[in-house]
C-alpha cells in the first residue's frame, strides 16, 4: 500500500494542541488528578508547567473528560475513577490572548461571547432577550459601569477608565451563573477553563471573583506557565483550600516513546523507526512532547522521500544536521535570528544561557563566563534578549528575581542549543 505524506503529517501534532484522545499520550497521573478534581465540589483547578509540556492538549483532554467523553480514562485504565453516571459537564474553554489585558477583559468575553464560545447568556432558556437586555445596560450604563472606573478630575472631560471588576459585574456574573443552573438542572455544572492565564497582565481580583461564584454547580480552571500556584495568582490567599493544583511535568521517556509507536500505528506501519532512531528522536526531545512530535514527523519524511519503510539513525542524523545548521522551517529558526540580529557576541551569550541545565539561571554566573570568553559588555547585549528592539518580537528571557533569569519558551532553549552557530 503507497502511504500519503497526509497521513504523516496527520500522525504528529507540533503545530497544534491534541484534541483527538486518540492521539493523546500518557500523563496518567495528571488525568487521574483533573477526574478527581472535577468530581471535587466547589474546587478551582489550576493546571501548571513549563511551555511545550502539552498543558493546552492535556486541558482539551480534561474538557472532554467533563463532557462525558470516556476515550482517554478508557486508553489509561482509569474507568473505575468516573462517576458511575458520567460526566455531564457544560464546558466553556477560553485561550487568552493580546485583547484580554486584565480580568475585566476575560469577563467580557464569557459575557459576550468569543468565536470558541457563545456568550454565557445562551445557557439560559431566554438566552437571546438576557445578552440584549445586558448589552442595553451596559451600553445605557456605560462600559464603565461594569468594566471599570471613571478616571479625571470633576468637570473635566473623562477620557479614560481604570479597567478593575466592579461589584455591579460581579452581582451580575452571580445572578447569570445562577439562572444557568437552574435553566440546566440535568448537567452535571459548569465549567470555566482559561488557557494562558498568565498571559493575562494584570490578574487582580480573579481570585475573589472564584471564592464569590464557585459553588457545587460551577467551577473555574486555569492553565499557565508556572512551577507553583503563587507564580499563576497573586492573590491565591482567598481560594487556597479550594485549589486542585495539577503540575504537568517533563514528559517521561517511556510515554515519548509512545508517541512514535502511536504515529506508526497511525501509518498502518508503513513506515517504522529502527530502535535507535527511536530513541535518538525521544533523547534530543529532552523531556518536551512538541520536540517528539516535530523531530518523529521531520524523521518519517525523510524516510518516506527515499523510499523506506524504515526510519534509521542516517536519517534522524540528516534532521538533526539540518537543525543545527538552520535548514528546517519552523518558528524558532526565525526566534533565533530575531535574538541575536548581527552580533557574534549576542550569540555567545545566547548559547552560554541555553547551556545551562537550570530553569533559572544566574546572570552574574553567565557574565563571568561570558567575561572569560572576551565577551564586552554582556548587560548591554542582553537588552536584545529581555526587551527586543521590535516591539512584535517577545524577549527570549525573562527576568524572575534579582540577577537570575529563565527562557520565556524554554522549548527554544533546547533549540538554541542543538543549533549550530550563525557566526563562526
Amino acid at each position: 500500500m503507497e502511504i500519503d505524506t497526509r497521513r504523516i503529517h496527520s500522525a504528529f501534532s507540533p503545530a497544534r494542541e491534541i484534541l483527538d484522545p486518540k492521539l493523546f499520550v500518557g500523563r496518567n497521573e495528571e488525568v487521574s488528578k483533573a477526574i478527581h478534581a472535577l468530581l471535587n465540589p466547589g474546587s478551582f483547578i489550576a493546571i501548571t508547567g513549563l511551555r511545550g509540556v502539552g498543558k493546552s492538549s492535556f486541558a482539551h483532554q480534561i474538557k472532554l473528560i467533563a463532557e462525558g467523553d470516556k476515550t482517554l480514562a478508557m486508553a489509561l485504565k482509569l474507568e473505575r475513577s468516573l462517576p458511575k453516571k458520567d460526566f455531564n459537564f457544560i464546558v466553556h474553554y477560553y485561550k487568552s490572548d493580546g485583547f484580554v489585558d486584565n480580568i475585566s477583559d476575560l469577563f467580557k468575553r464569557m459575557l459576550f461571547g468569543d468565536n470558541d464560545n457563545p456568550s454565557l447568556f445562551t445557557l439560559t432558556k431566554s438566552g437571546d432577550k438576557k445578552l440584549a437586555e445586558f448589552k442595553k445596560t451596559v451600553g445605557v450604563e456605560g462600559s464603565a459601569g461594569f468594566f471599570g472606573a471613571r478616571v479625571g478630575a470633576k468637570g473635566q472631560e473623562e477620557s479614560k477608565y481604570t479597567p478593575y471588576v466592579s461589584d455591579d459585574l460581579i452581582q451580575q456574573f452571580r445572578s447569570l451563573l445562577g439562572t444557568i443552573q437552574r435553566d440546566n438542572q440535568a448537567k452535571d455544572g459548569l465549567l470555566i477553563l482559561v488557557d494562558e492565564f498568565d498571559t493575562i497582565e494584570d490578574k487582580s481580583g480573579f481570585s475573589s471573583i472564584v471564592k464569590a461564584c464557585s459553588s457545587d454547580f460551577v467551577k473555574f480552571g486555569v492553565i499557565g506557565i508556572a512551577s507553583n500556584i503563587s507564580e499563576l495568582i497573586k492573590d491565591h490567599s482567598s481560594i487556597n483550600r479550594q485549589i486542585d493544583f495539577i503540575n504537568v511535568p517533563l514528559m517521561p521517556e517511556f510515554e515519548r516513546l509512545q508517541i512514535i509507536r502511536r504515529a506508526e500505528y497511525r501509518v498502518d506501519r508503513l513506515i517504522e523507526f529502527d530502535d535507535d532512531a527511536m530513541n535518538e528522536v525521544c533523547e534530543k526531545s529532552e523531556g518536551f512532547p512538541y520536540f517528539v512530535h516535530l523531530l518523529g514527523k521531520e524523521a518519517m519524511l525523510l524516510a518516506y522521500e527515499r523510499g523506506s519503510s524504515r526510519v534509521s539513525m542516517d536519517d534522524v542524523e540528516t534532521l538533526s544536521t539540518n537543525i543545527a545548521n538552520g535548514r528546517l522551517t519552523n518558528i524558532f529558526e526565525n526566534v533565533y535570528h530575531e535574538s541575536v540580529k548581527n552580533s557574534p557576541q549576542r550569540e555567545m551569550l545566547l548559547k552560554l544561557f541555553a547551556e545551562e541545565d537550570n530553569n533559572e539561571i544566574s546572570s552574574e554566573k553567565i557574565y563571568a563566563l561570558a567575561k572569560d570568553m572576551e565577551i564586552t559588555n554582556p548587560s548591554q547585549l542582553m537588552k536584545q534578549l529581555t526587551s527586543p528592539d521590535n516591539s512584535m518580537t517577545s524577549p527570549v528571557l525573562t527576568k524572575i528575581r534579582d540577577k537570575y533569569y529563565r527562557f520565556s519558551d524554554p522549548v527554544f532553549k533546547v533549540y538554541a542549543r542543538i543549533r549550530n552557530w550563525k557566526f563562526d
